[in-house]
C-alpha cells in the first residue's frame, strides 16, 4: 500500500491481515504495481521518482528520480518491462525490471494534470501493447512493445480519464466525459475504435471479468445508484444494479463471479461496499468499510478483498 502523506509502503501478510514492515524513503507515492514471478514492486512518485523494491527483503533497492509527477505504473509480465506515464512531461518512463534501469522515454499526447486519475496507463501482455490515455488530447496512445514506439493514436472522446482492458477479448474500454457519460471501444486487434456506449454517467473505476466477458461500470455521479453491466460481445448495457449512493469502485472476482462496489459518500459516513452475483446481477451482501475508499484488489487465491480507505489511512480486508 503506497502512503503518500508519509513517505512509505505498508507491506501487509494476506495471511494474517497484518503490516509485517514499512519501507521508508518512497516519497511522494502515488501508485504501485507488481511483477509476481520475479517479486519485484515498483512504485510511481508524484514527486517525479520511481522506486523498485524487493519483496523477498522488503527493502527499497533502486531509486530514479526522473522529475515531472508520475501518476500511474503497470507492469508487462512476460517481457519484465515496466510503464509508468508522466503527466507533466507528457511521457511514459520504460524500464527494464531485470538490469533495474530506465530504457526508453515515450512520447505520448497531452495530458491534463488537474483531471489526471490513477488508472491511465495499461499494459496487455499477450499481444505486447501498452495503452496511454492522454486526458488533454482527448486521444488513446498505443504502444509496440517490443519496439517501444507509439503505432497509433485513436481519438476516443472527451477528457478520458479511466482505462480497463479485457485481456481476453484483447478489448479497450476508456471512459470518456460527456454530459450523458460515455465509454470507448477500442478492438485491440486493429487499433480502432468500435463503439461508444453511451448513458452510463459519470463513471469511476470499471470491473472486468475477461471469464465471462462483463464490464462494470460504476456511475460516481452525485445522487446516482446505478452500476451498469455491459455484454461484452455487442457492447451493449444489459443490466443496471442500483447500488449504493454514488458507486466508485468496482473490483472483480474471477473465481467467484463476484463484483465488489464501493460507494463515495465522502465527509464523516462510512463507506460501503456491495456485493453483486455476476451470475444473476443481484446484490448479495453489502459490507461497512472505511472513509473514501477509492481502490481496491482481489486476492483470488485466498478469496479476500482489500479495499483502502483514503480518508482515515486503513485498509478493509473482506472474506470474499
Amino acid at each position: 500500500m503506497a502512503n503518500n502523506r508519509s513517505d512509505s509502503v505498508s507491506v501487509i501478510d494476506s495471511g494474517s491481515n497484518r503490516v509485517i514492515a514499512t519501507i521508508k524513503g518512497v516519497t511522494d507515492a502515488a501508485t504501485i504495481a507488481v511483477n509476481p514471478f520475479t517479486n519485484r514492486i515498483y512504485v510511481a512518485g508524484s514527486g517525479g521518482k520511481l522506486f523498485i523494491i524487493d519483496g523477498r527483503t522488503n527493502t527499497l533497492i533502486k531509486t530514479f528520480n526522473v522529475g515531472g509527477a508520475f501518476t500511474s505504473i503497470a507492469v508487462n509480465v512476460r517481457t519484465n518491462l515496466i510503464y509508468s506515464l508522466n503527466i507533466l512531461k507528457n511521457a511514459v518512463t520504460v524500464i527494464d525490471g531485470r538490469r533495474k534501469k530506465i530504457v526508453a522515454t515515450i512520447k505520448v499526447g497531452k495530458q491534463n494534470p488537474a483531471a489526471a486519475l490513477p488508472d491511465t496507463v495499461g499494459v496487455n501482455p499477450f499481444v505486447n501493447r501498452i495503452y496511454v490515455l492522454n486526458t488533454g488530447a482527448n486521444t488513446m496512445s498505443v504502444i509496440d512493445g517490443c519496439t517501444n514506439k507509439v503505432v497509433k493514436t485513436i481519438k476516443i472522446g472527451n477528457r478520458p480519464s479511466s482505462l480497463a482492458i479485457n485481456l481476453r477479448t484483447d478489448r479497450i474500454y476508456a471512459v470518456t466525459s460527456t454530459k450523458a457519460g460515455t465509454i470507448a471501444v477500442v478492438d485491440g486487434r486493429n487499433n480502432k475504435l468500435i463503439k461508444i456506449i453511451s448513458g452510463v454517467g459519470s463513471v469511476g473505476t470499471m470491473g472486468i471479468n475477461p471469464v465471462t466477458n462483463r464490464i462494470y461500470a460504476p456511475d460516481d455521479t452525485t445522487g446516482s445508484r446505478n452500476v451498469a453491466v455491459i455484454n461484452g460481445a455487442n457492447n451493449k448495457v444489459i443490466a443496471t444494479v442500483v447500488n449504493g449512493e454514488s458507486p466508485v469502485l468496482a473490483v472483480v472476482n474471477r473465481k467467484l463471479n463476484r463484483i465488489y462496489v464501493a460507494t463515495a459518500i465522502g465527509d464523516t459516513s462510512r463507506e460501503r461496499v456491495f456485493v453483486i452475483n455476476g451470475a444473476n446481477n443481484k446484490i448479495i451482501a453489502n459490507v461497512r468499510v472505511g472513509l473514501s475508499t477509492l481502490s481496491g484488489v482481489v486476492n483470488e487465491k485466498n478469496n479476500r478483498v482489500y479495499m483502502a480507505n483514503q480518508g482515515e489511512n486503513t485498509i478493509s480486508v473482506i472474506a470474499g
